[in-house]
């Protein structure tokens, strides 16, 4: 179901509180369906809005009654409204909690959260909706409220991101033209969420057609601006969500690589990576791979100091390289190869196991 009086009470409600019955009174049918992201805060109203503009009285005050019931009386004389005879219940103050509504948005765009966990903010980085891994249109979330208070700096983080972007608000009119206007300068997509959004059942979203056609539309434009960028290309486009801790690398030969994910495997020459020293010969690779290559034979680990501080600073030149080359080719966010309790320590499984017989053993021993 559409769920429009939710949206539009996010847009005039400050912080996105009001009393369960003050909720009812504004969502109606609405209620069932986004009640899970309204819990009771544990505070108690005390008045009650009027249904007609009012004068000095107004709102309704609240009066907790020695028998542990409650009215909402009218102080305009003569009264303008009703007095009501109200439960305790529905004065309890209930607010969006807004760490469940955005779980529920992710999970309703299919977006990939952000790797580590963002502190509240005017405008607040919800995820990123993948066309592959680490290739995606991020994906912001904006609740102004009725007064909203913006600084320059709450816009630093989405007017540094690369468009194509979504910023989603409640609806069209949520955002003051101080925040919406540079935003559309940058190119950010604004979707409000009156119009790309519905509720199918409690507690749940999915996109409309609407808001379906927005997002897929943007993914291609991002694949239109990869297939186009100049310099090196990706190795391979891994599927959305797809971790390091996903991956399994294994050594066939000096030479070559058999890369695993999700039960598919493709074999990599040190070309993907710009790791082949095509200066010298066609055979020499760069000090990169063969750092590579001992992470291999150690099964992705190595010791983080050499024998002297000039061998100790060119292993760690190499293993930045490599996880630079690493990211580049597989489009995976986070260091490859992380330093861990002294060593450097591979998130994807590694064997050279194939290098330790034979003529490939020999041959290794030579690179070293």
């Amino acid at each position: 179901m559409m769920i429009s009086k939710f949206w539009k009470a996010l847009d005039e409600l400050t912080d996105g509180g009001s009393s369960h019955w003050g909720w009812q009174q504004r969502l109606d049918e609405e209620w069932k369906a986004v009640a899970p992201f309204l819990p009771a805060t544990g505070k108690m109203a005390a008045s009650l809005p009027c249904p007609h503009p009012g004068g000095e009285g107004c709102p309704r005050q609240v009066i907790i009654h020695g028998d542990g019931t409650a009215s909402a009386i009218c102080g305009d004389s003569p009264k303008a409204c009703q007095s009501l005879e109200v439960t305790r219940d529905a004065l309890r103050i209930h607010a969006l909690d807004r760490r469940s509504f955005a779980e529920a948005l992710v999970k309703a765009m299919e977006l990939q959260p952000p790797i580590r966990n963002l502190a509240p903010s005017f405008i607040q980085r919800l995820g990123t909706r993948e066309r592959a891994a680490g290739l995606g249109v991020p994906v912001f979330l904006c609740i102004p409220g009725a007064t909203p208070k913006v600084t320059p700096q709450d816009l630093d983080e989405i007017l540094e991101t690369p468009t194509p972007v979504v910023l989603l608000c409640p609806t069209v009119a949520s955002l003051p033209s101080t925040v919406a206007e540079p935003l559309r300068r940058h190119g950010v997509t604004i979707m409000p969420l009156a119009a790309n959004l519905f509720a199918r059942g409690p507690g749940k979203f999915a996109l409309t057609p609407q808001g379906d056609t927005i997002m897929q539309d943007l993914l291609g434009q991002l694949g239109d601006m990869a297939a186009q960028a100049k310099g090196p290309q990706r190795a391979w486009d891994l599927p959305p969500g797809t971790t390091w801790e996903d991956m399994t690398i294994r050594f066939t030969s000096i030479a070559w690589i058999n890369v695993s994910v999700g039960g598919v495997t493709r074999a990599f020459e040190p070309d993907a990576f710009g790791l082949r020293n095509t200066k010298t010969q066609e055979t020499a690779f760069k000090e990169a791979w063969k750092f590579f290559l001992e992470l291999g034979v150690q099964n992705g680990r190595h010791a983080l100091h050499c024998a002297n501080s000039k061998d100790t600073q060119l292993l760690q030149k190499n293993r930045q390289a490599l996880s630079r080359a690493l990211k580049k080719a597989f489009g995976l966010e986070g260091d490859p190869i992380p330093v861990v309790k002294g060593e450097y320590v591979t998130r994807f499984v590694l064997s050279a196991d194939d290098l330790r017989q034979g003529r490939q053993g020999q041959t290794l021993t030579k690179l070293r």
